[in-house]
């Protein structure tokens, strides 16, 4: 390898690596247990090999030089990362599982992270990691078990794995629509909250309800869905919600309808599994305890809704 051949040995990069760090051969020397002399004879093959010095010798006082300066800083970064890599790797539990989830962050972070606690009981052994999705969930599944994607029609019905409707609602905070009133009936001004860029917004959900839209509204977008939902419950304004999201938010009623309007499509959103990894048990009872999880809060909503 290149490397090697520019490199008298990996340990002269050790050497130097706490040298610099330490600002001191001795203490060099005390932290890998050798002689002083044995550092600065490491140091000087090293500035050889290169042929540029490293350090500024004056008396006692050492200092890096600018191309010293520069080897430190990425050793130090290699160093603490190989250290952080033995770290993981020794604290690796065999007996534990991995799931990787590709979801949008919205139901990462306001409908699963609720749940974490449940799910730890139900998988005592089994860690989650995900693929967070900012927006409208789609795409491939790169190196995730499962992904949150959504068919229609008679592609939804031959699909395993379903996790629920879609339906969107216009919702907001009790306190926000107490002193501003209904979608429909406006005490003040509302602040209507979108998701920018995305294939459904206020005015596909006012044309496919028949709601109307108040004339006079402030406006404001993001990019990512969770903070759309984390607007609408700090009391900013009135969002869409897409219930496969906000379910639990709807039910323990931090979120309410701030319109009668409900859009249901004849899309639904499935849970479904990667053609590039085997459907390990553990994926198959993941997948199961979500949707389950779903079922019935979908019962609960459809008494609600």
């Amino acid at each position: 390898m290149q490397l090697r051949r520019r490199l008298p040995s990996a340990s002269t990069l050790f050497t130097f690596e706490a040298a610099a760090r330490l600002g001191s051969f001795s203490r060099a020397a005390l932290e890998l247990n050798i002689t002083q002399p044995a550092v600065s004879h490491a140091i000087a093959r090293l500035e050889r090999h290169i042929g540029q010095a490293l350090f500024v010798r004056a008396g006692p006082k050492l200092e890096l030089t600018s191309g010293g300066e520069r080897l430190s800083r990425v050793t130090t970064r290699a160093f603490m990362a190989v250290e952080e890599a033995l770290k993981e790797i020794q604290s690796h539990d065999g007996t534990r599982h991995v799931v990787m989830l590709s979801i949008s962050s919205g139901m990462a972070t306001h409908w699963l992270m609720p749940r974490y606690g449940a799910f730890r009981e139900r998988f005592p052994n089994t860690d989650l990691q995900f693929q967070l999705i900012p927006g409208a969930v789609g795409g491939p599944l790169h190196n995730c078990d499962l992904g949150l994607r959504v068919a229609a029609g008679d592609a939804s019905q031959q699909l395993e794995g379903r996790f629920a409707s879609e339906r969107i609602v216009a919702v907001a905070t009790p306190g926000y629509l107490e002193g501003h009133g209904s979608l429909e009936e406006p005490l003040q001004p509302h602040t209507l909250i979108s998701l920018s860029e995305h294939w459904f917004g206020w005015p596909d959900f006012a044309a496919a309800t028949g709601t109307s839209l108040p004339q006079q509204a402030n406006r404001i977008a993001f990019s990512d869905y969770s903070v759309v939902i984390q607007a609408a419950l700090s009391g900013q304004g009135i969002a869409l919600a897409w219930t496969s999201v906000a379910s639990r938010l709807i039910l323990d009623g931090l979120l309410m309808k701030a319109s009668d309007a409900v859009m249901a499509t004849d899309r639904n959103y499935h849970f479904v599994p990667s053609s590039q990894r085997p459907m390990r048990p553990v994926v198959q009872d993941v997948r199961h305890w979500l949707i389950e999880q779903m079922r019935q809060e979908e019962r609960e909503l459809d008494l609600m809704l």
